[in-house]
């Protein structure tokens, strides 16, 4: 999907499905689906109900339910734990319905989209780089396999403003 195509469809009054999907739904996507959420709630965004937003990933996760610092870094933004705890990671290949009914999957790697998502959706999927002011073409890192806290927050800071932006430009458009 082209950011023109996005926001044409954003742009109309229908309910708007988005997921966000990494390779785990451990770090990224969780990260994105709960502060888009709460960057939706604080808007300025008329219509927020016409959102719907969950979270996905691609590779099975076995007795992890949420990255130790995606809670960490969520907490200190003011996520509250219950709303945390809730995250169980989807596996995307279980829960097809929902690539099929989505309006747009928001991937964070082009490898997101290209390689892990099926063929069949990718007329579905946009990077999240793309949709707001910079409308760049960025791959956002997996932070999984860092072992520190400083640098993994980093990766969510650049999520996060990349969903500023994405607000900002729904706010533009007057929903």
């Amino acid at each position: 999907m082209e950011p023109d195509e996005f926001w044409k469809i954003i742009s109309t009054d229908d309910k708007v499905h988005l997921i966000f999907l990494c390779g785990g739904n451990i770090c990224r996507s969780p990260f994105a689906e709960m502060k888009f959420e709460q960057l939706l709630a604080d808007s300025k965004i008329k219509n927020k109900e016409k959102f719907d937003i969950q979270s996905g990933g691609f590779i099975f996760q076995k007795d992890v339910r949420i990255h130790p610092f995606t809670e960490k870094a969520l907490l200190e933004d003011g996520i509250p734990k219950d709303r945390i705890d809730k995250h169980f990671p989807r596996r995307m290949r279980k829960h097809k319905d929902d690539l099929i009914e989505a309006t747009a999957l928001i991937v964070m790697t082009e490898a997101n989209r290209d390689i892990q998502l099926a063929a069949k959706y990718r007329d579905k999927a946009i990077l999240l780089s793309t949709l707001g002011i910079a409308k760049k073409i960025e791959n956002i890192p997996d932070p999984a396999i860092i072992k520190e806290y400083p640098p993994y927050r980093k990766i969510m800071d650049q999520i996060t403003s990349y969903l500023e932006n994405l607000i900002h430009e729904i706010e533009e458009l007057g929903i």
